[in-house]
């Protein structure tokens, strides 16, 4: 009996070691249990007690895109349209004053250093001019002892011109970025360079015309023995002409900037296309230069003076060409992606 009850404690002690040790092991933590000192407490996250990971890098895309206008203080050049040519120079005023429509943007996206570019404009005016010439009316006599008079007169004449003129300029291109990305706001000293090359699409349209009315002249010379007389009859005469034309140019440039404080920057822009292919009026080309002030973080307003050329010709017998040359001062507002 005696055995038998020691075998059955021996077996009981056994038998509550495990559990025993689950609820208190030595060294004074269960699996899962709180810390030391903070009991009732669930163990912080692994997570919570790691360091913080490296910043997220910079999205590869980026992206501007600049609505502007430029102001032609002086607008000159001659158009010719089957033969009949006009030449044309216009301060601001009269630009402005037949103006009808006018649009124009640029735009750039690029992933890493490689992107594309694209400069759009498009403007749209009537323009007409009036000459008015007065009539001449003179008598007097010739030959020995004057015994012959002569009177001659010349009636008033009038032309009227008129040009209507719509220019597209349309440049696509691929380019690539040397030095920081295009913001708003940088360091001084920053610079970015960006040369470009692609094509060019120029579509003139021109209407020419000319009306004139005059009132006829004559020619009268009379002598002792016999007289004449020679008259033309009053009349009018209308020429017109049309021309519409889109000229694709191979195109290359570049554009620049160097920030000379954190929100102020210098910037300049050139390009050529045509290059005198096919026909030697076959040529544009653009120059620019001016300063971009940022507004924001990522806005900034631009000011700068523009030279732009224009020239195309058809190369025919009875010649259709453009030439036109343009400068200013150019107003826009830049946003960055």
């Amino acid at each position: 009996m005696i055995h038998a009850a020691v075998l059955t404690g021996l077996v009981g002690s056994a038998l509550a070691t495990p559990a025993a040790r689950a609820v208190a092991p030595q060294g004074g933590q269960a699996p899962g249990s709180a810390q030391a000192g903070e009991p009732g407490k669930p163990s912080p996250p692994a997570a919570n007690r790691t360091s913080p990971g490296p910043p997220e890098s910079p999205s590869p895309w980026a992206g501007t895109l600049e609505l502007y206008g430029l102001a032609p203080l002086r607008t000159s050049g001659t158009a010719t349209v089957r033969g009949l040519s006009t030449d044309f120079d216009l301060d601001l005023g009269q630009v402005l004053q037949p103006l009808t429509a006018l649009a124009s943007l640029r735009g750039s996206v690029e992933y890493g250093r490689l992107g594309l570019l694209t400069d759009l404009s498009y403007l749209s005016l009537q323009a007409a001019q009036g000459v008015s010439r007065g009539g001449l009316n003179a008598d007097g006599s010739f030959g020995p002892l004057g015994r012959k008079s002569a009177s001659v007169a010349i009636g008033s004449t009038s032309i009227n011109a008129s040009m209507g003129l719509v220019q597209g300029v349309y440049d696509l291109a691929l380019r690539y970025r040397f030095g920081e990305r295009e913001s708003a706001v940088a360091r001084p000293g920053s610079f970015t360079v960006i040369p470009y090359a692609g094509i060019r699409l120029v579509n003139v349209q021109y209407d020419l015309g000319l009306e004139g009315q005059g009132s006829g002249s004559s020619i009268t010379v009379t002598g002792p023995n016999n007289s004449f007389s020679l008259n033309r009859p009053a009349g009018s005469f209308t020429r017109y002409g049309e021309l519409s034309s889109t000229v694709a140019q191979p195109l290359v440039g570049s554009q620049a900037m160097l920030f000379l404080s954190p929100r102020l920057r210098l910037f300049a822009r050139g390009d050529i296309g045509g290059f005198g292919i096919d026909q030697p009026e076959n040529l544009s080309w653009n120059a620019q230069a001016g300063l971009g002030y940022a507004i924001g973080n990522s806005t900034q307003l631009n000011l700068s003076w523009r030279l732009l050329h224009l020239g195309g010709s058809s190369g025919a017998p009875q010649q259709n060409a453009f030439d036109v040359n343009e400068n200013g001062i150019e107003a826009g507002v830049k946003f960055f992606f």
